[in-house]
């Protein structure tokens, strides 16, 4: 009777470990889709999270590049035709006084000279904002860039734009960085290089607008370092930018430098 007994309350422990496991079996299992469940969300919310900044990044990089090119406008229309009239007014009076009084002349002649330095450095700061070779367009104003500098500096180059229409809105987003990191890169490939000819391809591949430079030269012995040759200056702007910059080169073997840049967020295709 009591091995009965004995048996009877195994039997009943034995089915509360029984249920207990398969209780924490289920809890575990539920715990962990519910993790499984979190995770998801997360990466989700992360992953929309990055979307919603890249694309306010790309829309406050095109607010200010027009907010650049509004300015430069401004200055140019506003205070430029102000200084351009108070210089006629300038030369009028030194052409009426017909050198009556040479003291007059000479305080003319000064305020004139006042005037041309204070209208060549609005010119510097419009520049500055917005290079004037950019007003008939990015393509045209990097055509004009190569011919002078091929000119200058004996270096034949060739240029290969592959752009589609739709790539046009993302080259004009970036088309002062460009013009100013290709004028950086010309310039340190005049000083350093010792090239003969240069290839400049302009394209947009995997969302991004790239520029490449690449030199026939004597090449780069050290490709990691950013120190000296403006390299420093111009990545830090392209960072700036959210792009980068790419160096090839092995000594002997000329250089190639890509530049990078993201295409305007309207651009890029809608992510689930």
């Amino acid at each position: 009777m009591h091995t009965v007994n004995l048996l009877s309350a195994s039997s009943v422990l034995l089915g509360l470990i029984a249920l207990l496991l398969l209780w924490r079996q289920r809890h575990l299992g539920t715990r962990m889709r519910d993790e499984r469940l979190l995770r998801q969300q997360a990466d989700h919310a992360l992953h929309d999270a990055r979307r919603r900044l890249c694309r306010l990044a790309g829309q406050l990089q095109q607010a200010s590049a027009q907010e650049r090119r509004r300015l430069g406008r401004d200055i140019h229309d506003d205070l430029g035709q102000h200084l351009l009239t108070l210089k006629m007014e300038i030369a009028s009076l030194q052409a009426s006084s017909g050198g009556a009084s040479p003291t007059l002349a000479g305080r003319l002649g000064l305020i004139a000279r006042h005037l041309d330095l204070s209208i060549a450095s609005l010119r510097c700061v419009i520049d500055g904002l917005r290079p004037i070779a950019l007003q008939h367009g990015a393509q045209d104003a990097i055509k004009c860039l190569l011919a002078d500098f091929s000119q200058a500096s004996g270096i034949a180059v060739e240029h290969i734009f592959e752009l589609a229409p739709q790539h046009h809105a993302a080259l004009a987003r970036h088309e002062t960085l460009l013009y100013r990191a290709l004028q950086e890169a010309l310039a340190n490939l005049a000083r350093h290089a010792h090239a003969t000819r240069v290839v400049v391809r302009l394209r947009c591949q995997a969302r991004l607008l790239q520029l490449s430079v690449a030199d026939n030269g004597i090449g780069m012995a050290d490709v990691v370092s950013r120190t000296g040759h403006g390299l420093a200056g111009l990545e830090e702007r392209l960072l700036e930018a959210g792009g980068n910059l790419h160096i090839a080169s092995r000594p002997g073997a000329g250089t190639t430098l890509q530049l990078s840049l993201p295409l305007a967020a309207q651009q890029q295709p809608a992510q689930a």
